[in-house]
């Protein structure tokens, strides 16, 4: 990744600061957050240490750049699957995959957003989640779905899709299902099955039901 750069023109100062983020963005996926040093950005951008200084403060200021700009994607990943889907719990689901599938590509950002030191990046993302979230859940009740409370169940929604990226970003990739895409799917279902069928009244489940359902 080492290399000479060459001087942005004058003016043109928000393209060097696009190219850092992107070497920052390698380094974190690649090595983790301990590797993601100003110096080892500078050294990647073929520029000194004050360069780098010159758009972020401080490596927490990186840090948080960073994972802004891969969350930045997430949101257009989730529309490009669902914003055709007539039917909106449909659309739900497929945002759910959507969601669940870039927590695991991207495990670093995740953990750090989500539960690590990102703290403001973690704010802003997660509040827009949620709310991306609660307004699919809207649609749904515009349909006709029963729900008492849409942010009560967004919040179980979103417990269900960030518990299943949690699960598995937090151990070795060794123990993770071999069928990933499968896994993604279902834990997207029972997010969405499990947050929806309960939207309006919680009830306990048993055998009787599983066997009505099947």
């Amino acid at each position: 990744m080492t290399g000479s750069r060459v001087r942005a023109a004058k003016g043109q100062g928000g393209l060097l600061r696009d190219q850092l983020l992107g070497i920052a963005d390698q380094l974190l996926e690649s090595r983790g957050v301990e590797a993601l040093t100003i110096r080892a950005v500078a050294t990647s951008a073929g520029v000194s240490p004050p360069a780098v200084y010159l758009h972020f403060a401080s490596k927490r200021e990186l840090v948080h750049a960073a994972c802004l700009r891969v969350w930045s994607s997430l949101f257009s990943e989730m529309e490009a699957v669902s914003r055709e889907i007539p039917d909106p719990v449909t659309a739900l689901h497929e945002a759910c995959v959507a969601y669940i599938a870039f927590g695991l590509r991207h495990p670093s950002p995740y953990r750090l957003v989500m539960a690590g030191e990102a703290t403001e990046a973690s704010r802003q993302n997660e509040d827009a989640c949620f709310r991306y979230f609660r307004d699919k859940i809207a649609a749904c009740v515009d349909a006709g779905v029963p729900v008492e409370s849409t942010t009560e169940t967004a919040r179980v929604l979103c417990a269900g899709v960030h518990g299943a990226v949690s699960l598995l970003i937090h151990q070795e990739r060794d123990v993770w299902p071999p069928d990933s895409d499968g896994y993604v799917r279902r834990a997207a279902s029972s997010a969405v099955h499990g947050a929806l069928l309960t939207a309006s009244h919680a009830f306990r489940p048993s055998v009787a039901d599983m066997m009505r359902s099947g």
